[in-house]
């Protein structure tokens, strides 16, 4: 039946665990895929609000251009000069390229320009046709070739103009070369050389077909750089989530796990009461009947049926008092009263207490002399002690070697109580003051106990703002120490 109900219990855990995993997994999974999904479209929202914002200036400065087109060909038809202009020339035997728009420049008013751009052999270039007065009396119309190198050294010049606390970089864009592989290389190489991020773009009308208006932020990708901040932000705060989440499962299992012990612990804690119950009982009932039936005739065999009564409850009453001693600490019911008390007094009070029970072996008494008082509940600290002692007297051999020291330990005393027992084994050391704890080994198991001595020991001591140690080594013996504050 008992291995049943581990079974079940361990099986009861690991159905909690699965579902704790689960729980935690999976909303962290759905989590992450929305962070990235997130993080992907907060690049691309970013790069349209730039476009969106880049754009209305880029239509700005397209309208500029022109105008200084314009500008350019108004000055030939002036007679001035202009840095846009390479040079005037008037127009004879109109070329292919020009042919159609010489036909429609003849039908200008003087004054009136034309602006045209013609694609020979991949090269592109810019004209103004202009017309004027002839010196000889008519009219005939000058062509001049813009300077496109000129006009792209004035497109931030035109841009400061109108926006001057614009951070962003205005430029002409050529054409793009022929595909081939040399000219592609040669784009590359420029690109990657360049520091600057195009964040928008806007095609140039006639001449300038092919040539776009390209507004450039320095420095780093801005898009890249809040997708990075925000990946960035997005990763710590997953692994906060994780850590969090770790932290938490880790705790809940050790609860778990503690929770899992523990009613091990009191499973193990119910046979033993209930053996350590059994025994006292049997012995009672066998006595009681023994007199009824009237087996006992001599008066000898009659006291000592009722000496034997005497002993088994008196055996019963100190395992109910234990009992009730834990429950009381565990509520915090039970109240210390502090008296200042001189160590060799305590001492000789707990000797007279070990007298009256009439243990099977006697202990040496060593103080050091000097000692100052401690603030104790007499009555709780000669019970602490009394635990050590019985539990020094039931695990030790025939050959009992049982000390009760108290020294001075640095700014307290100590008392401790020595033994040449077995020793207590290394993995029993860290638990053996938890409540309901008993070693696995043969000697405990074979040895009557609640295991809730030592832990009753612990709370008391630690009620008054002391501790209880262990120094132990297998198969030489074990001393527990009380450290205590002076008063």
């Amino acid at each position: 039946m008992r291995a049943m109900h581990e079974t079940s219990e361990l099986l009861d855990f690991r159905r909690a665990f699965i579902w704790l995993l689960c729980g935690m997994l999976l909303p962290s999974v759905a989590l992450v895929a929305f962070g990235v999904v997130a993080v992907a479209n907060e690049r691309a929202a970013v790069e349209r609000r730039l476009a969106e914002d880049y754009d209305a200036r880029l239509r700005v400065l397209q309208r500029a251009v022109l105008e200084r087109l314009d500008q350019a060909a108004f000055a030939v038809s002036e007679g001035r000069r202009d840095p846009l202009v390479a040079f005037v020339a008037p127009l004879q035997g109109s070329p292919p390229a020009l042919a159609e728009a010489a036909q429609r420049a003849a039908v200008l008013p003087i004054g009136g320009h034309l602006l045209v751009g013609t694609e020979t052999q991949g090269e592109r270039t810019a004209y103004a046709l202009v017309r004027v007065a002839a010196p000889e009396g008519g009219e005939r119309t000058l062509v001049a070739p813009l300077d496109l190198a000129a006009l792209a050294a004035e497109v931030p010049k035109l841009a400061q103009q109108r926006f001057p606390r614009e951070r962003a970089d205005f430029r002409l864009i050529p054409p793009r070369e022929p595909v081939a592989a040399l000219a592609a290389l040669r784009r590359f190489v420029a690109e990657a050389g360049n520091n600057g991020t195009i964040v928008a773009r806007a095609s140039l009308p006639s001449p300038l077909e092919g040539f776009a208006l390209a507004a450039e932020l320095p420095g780093d990708d801005p898009a890249a750089a809040v997708a990075f901040r925000n990946r960035t932000l997005y990763i710590l705060l997953l692994v906060l989530l994780y850590v969090g989440i770790g932290v938490g499962f880790g705790l809940t299992l050790r609860e778990i796990s503690r929770a899992y012990k523990l009613s091990r612990l009191k499973t193990d804690f119910v046979a033993n009461i209930s053996h350590e119950l059994r025994t006292p009982l049997t012995s009672v009932r066998l006595f009681a009947e023994t007199l009824r039936e009237g087996r006992a005739e001599s008066p000898q065999e009659v006291r000592e049926c009722v000496e034997m009564l005497s002993s088994e409850a008196e055996r019963l009453s100190k395992l109910v008092e234990k009992l009730l001693d834990w429950s009381r600490l565990e509520s915090g019911r039970r109240m210390l009263e502090l008296r200042k008390t001189e160590v060799p007094q305590l001492l000789d009070e707990i000797a007279v207490a070990y007298r009256a029970q009439q243990l099977p072996a006697s202990y040496q008494s060593e103080v050091e002399p000097g000692l100052p008082p401690l603030d104790v509940d007499r009555d709780a600290m000669a019970q602490v002690v009394l635990n050590l002692l019985h539990n020094a007297v039931k695990y030790t051999g025939p050959d009992k070697r049982i000390r009760l020291r108290a020294r001075k330990a640095g700014k307290g005393v100590a008392i401790e109580v020595e033994d040449n027992g077995p020793g207590v084994r290394p993995q029993d050391r860290k638990r053996i003051f938890e409540r309901f704890y008993r070693g696995d080994d043969l000697l405990s198991r074979s040895t009557e106990g609640t295991g809730l001595g030592l832990a009753i020991s612990k709370k008391i001591v630690e009620a008054h703002g002391g501790r209880i140690e262990l120094e132990t080594k297998v198969g030489e013996g074990s001393t527990f120490r009380i450290l205590l504050p002076v008063a």
